[in-house]
């Protein structure tokens, strides 16, 4: 549900069989398996790739949202799992916008349960991508160790950030937080990571990725920001901001202006869209694992 104990040997393995999926060396992994798409939240990224990874992978699909479920008739997630592991699927694909509903679920099915999404609490596939995207764009895994990366923004509301800071540490990066505190979780004192107050302070400490995270303001409860205005001034990411080498992240919808100006986000700086097409690849890799499709490391 998380990646906060895996090893780097099993992210490599991971990542190498995603490369593998990118590659065309995995034909049809999930043929006679079914898979569940439970997304409970909104989302575009994930549940595209999650569909897309799941049906060229051989999979029988079965999509459902909050709308189409009896969720919104006042059936518990509890009984919408038991119902689902009943018909027989293989593996659930779960996002919720409660933290910890895929640990619930994983309690009442057989089947493997993947984390696309919980809450504030996890997102360990988006994770993922970002380290495949990173090491396409740097010439391998390897090459990532001792590279210096900022996360930056609502570090708060963000279950990216829970996933990519002990995954990029994992991957022997070093990681520091560039956020105002009222955007700052409680446990941020117990990662023992640097704080920092803007984007400009980042690029002198040598900053050589810029992970920038959405505003989500409808997570928010109450002003944790003077204005986007002022938000934007220290903690997103213009044309002047732009390095040699410097490179740029973000999981996702993007909100142009705010954490990033609209014509950096397709700069050749940007791993924006390598990111997007990494979720490919990496979401058939993680559904081969979890599906039992083959025999590397557990997902």
């Amino acid at each position: 549900m998380s990646l906060e104990n895996v090893t780097r040997e099993e992210l490599q393995e991971i990542l190498d069989l995603a490369g593998d999926s990118a590659g065309g060396r995995l034909e049809q992994p999930l043929e006679g398996k079914t898979i569940c798409l439970a997304f409970f939240e909104p989302s575009t990224r994930t549940s595209a790739s999650f569909e897309l990874a799941a049906r060229r992978a051989g999979a029988d699909v079965v999509s459902l949202s909050r709308e189409g479920s009896s969720i919104v008739k006042g059936e518990s997630l509890v009984d919408t799992v038991v119902t689902l592991s009943n018909l027989g699927m293989d593996a659930l694909v779960i996002r919720h916008k409660a933290a910890g509903a895929a640990s619930l679920a994983a309690r009442y099915t057989e089947a493997a349960v993947i984390n696309a999404g919980d809450g504030c609490g996890q997102h360990p596939t988006q994770a993922l991508l970002d380290l495949y995207a990173l090491s396409e764009a740097l010439g391998g895994f390897d090459e990532l160790a001792g590279r210096k990366a900022a996360i930056v923004g609502d570090i708060l509301h963000s279950r990216v950030a829970r996933s990519v800071i002990p995954a990029f540490h994992t991957a022997g990066m070093e990681v520091a937080l560039v956020a105002p505190d009222t955007l700052l979780p409680q446990e941020s004192g117990a990662w023992n990571l640097s704080v920092m107050d803007s984007v400009d302070a980042a690029l002198e400490w040598g900053a050589e990725i810029l992970y920038l995270l959405r505003l989500q303001k409808e997570r928010m409860t109450g002003a944790r920001v003077p204005s986007v205005g002022e938000y934007a001034r220290y903690y997103g990411v213009n044309r002047s901001h732009l390095r040699p080498g410097l490179l740029i992240m973000h999981p996702g919808p993007v909100n142009r202006g705010v954490e990033i100006v609209g014509d950096v986000v397709l700069d050749g700086s940007s791993l924006i869209p390598n990111q997007v097409a990494a979720g490919l690849a990496v979401r058939t890799a993680v559904l081969a694992l979890a599906a039992g499709a083959t025999q590397k490391v557990a997902a």
